[in-house]
């Protein structure tokens, strides 16, 4: 449901800002950022956020270490940019994937929320598939231990059954944060996507996957779009500086509402986010199911997006750094990088040979392979470290191209531009190697925060100040209008066809080996 911009916009326009909040909740940190309604950054306030792992496979947060950054961070942009109330019109959310948490029936949390990454429900995660092997048909996804929602709570079951019996609901982050706002109790489709439960077909949890799995659907919210808006209630108003009644919208999933951010919302639209790990997101014009990759409903109502992730790139760069190329040194890592990325340049395409795998904590798409290792590949006498730094590059780009060829594939949806983002951007010699592994141009957005920028749009589109999101995208400049354009070069993209089929050929070659070597 959309809320219209009535007399708040009206007093907020006449004092010459109108202001968007969107606040983005992750697993390691809260970012609150203060946008105006044509996406320019007015003020950021970001906190770290303490990860408790009590034991080996464990991730878990505190939910009051979450509401305390929110509470901070809104009141600290207020002060930053001296917006006054009045002129934030609406406030939108973002979270990261399938991190869960039971709430007791006032809405307050019983544990620490589980996290995404948490491996802990492995068994339960097998229980499920072995009870509703559908499951996939169903949802659209695999059920992964962390990564599949329901997993998590089906463990809180089974393990801490006083907690489980003193659940009202078991909320996503979102979930959580719209009720703690508003006192109304919500899901969207782009978290719903991931709990194991929910029929994509219809847009709403299973009950016949419910009843397979044994478990009651009034556990939780109703799924909900993720414009759809409720008022923001006097006593969280008065917390947070802002005025009672301001709409605050459901949002989503970071990466649907960075997709949003950077204006990834058609048909063939493509999206990269880069830098420990790597994602890409590519929009369909209808569902997609593939079992090698992940997918959703976009935040735009009737888009799929396929997606597929990577899980070390960026950290394998970090790890040469530290093990490799400079252990223990003080110098400037950034110093230290650029050195590193000038050595990888005077290699060629194919680093001489060299292939490398980045698999260095397991492979998420499109192996999903807890068991998958990083290897160097074609070392000989005549191997220098800028092969195996400019290995390590290309290696990241191979791994991406396979998704894309997969989503080309089963998704129908051959990609000619990629917008990227991420800390990995700032490496221009990357970023050339992807564009000319991949074959397609690759746009470097500006937005800063494209999480809570999405967010932000989001609740504006929520709250009635824009029609829709091409509204969005369209009023929101930073989203529409690119950075730096990096074009693939004909030759060198030659040059990469043969490294890369040497490059596919070595996973499947040493999977069953890999297996062999960590069940020793």
């Amino acid at each position: 449901m959309h809320t219209q911009g009535g007399s708040g916009e009206a007093d907020a326009r006449a004092s010459g800002c109108s202001c968007l909040l969107g606040l983005d909740v992750g697993g390691s940190a809260v970012k609150v950022g203060l946008f105006d309604l044509d996406g320019r950054l007015r003020a950021l306030q970001e906190a770290p956020i303490p990860v408790s792992t009590p034991h080996p496979g464990w991730a878990e947060v505190d939910p009051r270490r979450w509401s305390e950054a929110v509470v901070a961070g809104v009141r600290s942009v207020m002060s930053q940019s001296g917006v006054a109330p009045e002129q934030v019109l609406a406030v939108g959310l973002s979270n990261m994937i399938a991190t869960v948490m039971p709430l007791d029936a006032e809405g307050r949390a019983l544990r620490p929320a589980i996290l995404y990454y948490d491996t802990r429900s492995a068994v339960e995660a097998a229980w499920m598939l072995d009870r509703a092997p559908e499951i996939g048909s169903v949802t659209g996804n695999r059920v992964l231990a962390g990564n599949t929602s329901l997993a998590s709570i089906l463990w809180v079951g089974r393990h801490e059954p006083e907690t489980h019996a003193a659940a009202a609901l078991y909320a996503t982050v979102n979930t959580w944060l719209f009720r703690w706002l508003t006192g109304e109790t919500r899901a969207d489709w782009t978290n719903a996507s991931f709990m194991g439960l929910f029929d994509y077909h219809h847009m709403t949890w299973s009950p016949e996957l419910a009843a397979k799995l044994g478990f009651d659907v009034r556990y939780l919210a109703p799924v909900s779009a993720p414009h759809s808006a409720a008022p923001l209630s006097v006593l969280m108003a008065s917390l947070l500086g802002l005025r009672p009644g301001t709409p605050v919208v459901l949002g989503g999933l970071d990466g649907a509402m960075s997709s949003l951010g950077v204006g990834a919302i058609h048909v063939g639209d493509a999206f990269d986010v880069s830098g420990t790990s790597e994602m890409v997101a590519v929009c369909l014009p209808g569902p997609a199911v593939c079992p090698e990759l992940l997918g959703r409903w976009h935040v735009v109502p009737g888009l799929w997006t396929m997606i597929g992730a990577i899980s070390t790139p960026g950290a394998a760069w970090q790890w040469f750094r530290n093990q490799l190329y400079a252990p223990g040194s003080r110098d400037d890592p950034q110093a230290l990088y650029e050195a590193m990325t000038i050595e990888a340049a005077a290699s060629p395409p194919g680093a001489n040979g060299v292939s490398f795998l980045p698999h260095m904590m397991g492979e998420r798409a499109p192996l999903w392979d807890p068991h998958a290792r990083g290897v160097f590949f074609g070392l000989s006498l005549s191997t220098g470290r800028g092969d195996l730094l400019r290995a390590v590059l290309e290696g990241a780009a191979y791994a991406i191209r396979h998704v894309l060829e997969i989503i080309a594939e089963r998704g129908g949806a051959n990609v000619d531009r990629v917008v990227s983002v991420g800390g990995a951007t700032r490496n221009r010699l990357w970023l050339q190697i992807k564009a000319d592994v991949w074959g397609v141009e690759i746009r470097v957005s500006p937005v800063r925060e494209a999480s809570a920028l999405g967010a932000a749009m989001t609740a504006g589109v929520g709250a009635g100040l824009y029609a829709d999101y091409d509204e969005a995208v369209r009023r929101t400049a930073a989203a529409r209008d690119g950075g730096p354009v990096i074009v693939p070069d004909p030759a060198r993209q030659s040059a990469y066809e043969h490294p890369y089929r040497v490059y596919r050929r070595l996973y499947p070659a040493l999977a069953a080996t890999m297996r062999f070597a960590a069940e020793g």
